[in-house]
């Protein structure tokens, strides 16, 4: 299912580009998630486990592309990605009404609207998808500011591991959210 591009303006007046992710933005992709991956405490990666080839990252992106339970959105300013959002179609037969999400943002695009923006955005797209009924996510459970959105978009809590995450010899408790779309 196609998205349809759409300006935004966020809180400080800036006009942001939501579109679907293309094959060609690879390069762009890497170099924008490199861009944040490594300085956020609430990313599930350590330094260096972010290194996919282009052919890798291509290969990624034409799934997001070609798999009609699956998006891939970027948040474009002035030919830059500032922003992104993935939805994972679960493509198991008993489980393809279920995507999972993550999404990731630049620090200094925080806390303008972009997040409900481009969160707004896969919510709606998810609704008018007939295949998806449930979307889901794990966040961790210091993430106030991610909470608060998810929570602000409809996301109810449902489980929390302790010790989840463990980073940097610190251990992190991991919340799970759901959204019911249907």
């Amino acid at each position: 299912m196609k998205f349809s591009p759409r300006i935004v303006v966020l809180k400080d007046g800036r006009e942001v580009l939501l579109r679907h992710v293309e094959v060609a933005d690879a390069p762009r992709v890497i170099e924008f998630v490199h861009g944040f991956v490594y300085d956020s405490e609430f990313v599930p990666l350590s330094e260096g486990e972010f290194n996919p080839t282009m052919a890798e990252e291509e290969q990624i992106l034409s799934n997001y592309v070609e798999r009609s339970n699956c998006l891939f959105l970027v948040a474009e300013y002035e030919g830059k990605l500032v922003a992104n959002i993935n939805l994972d179609g679960n493509q198991r037969k008993i489980l393809r009404h279920t995507a999972v999400f993550g999404m990731g943002m630049h620090k200094e695009w925080q806390s303008c609207g972009l997040g409900t923006a481009i969160l707004g955005a896969a919510i709606d797209w998810g609704r008018n998808n007939p295949e998806l009924e449930i979307l889901f996510l794990q966040v961790y459970a210091e993430n106030e500011a991610g909470l608060a959105l998810y929570r602000k978009m409809g996301f109810k809590e449902h489980g929390r591991i302790p010790d989840f995450f463990k980073q940097n010899g610190r251990y992190h408790d991991e919340i799970s959210m759901h959204l019911r779309l249907k």
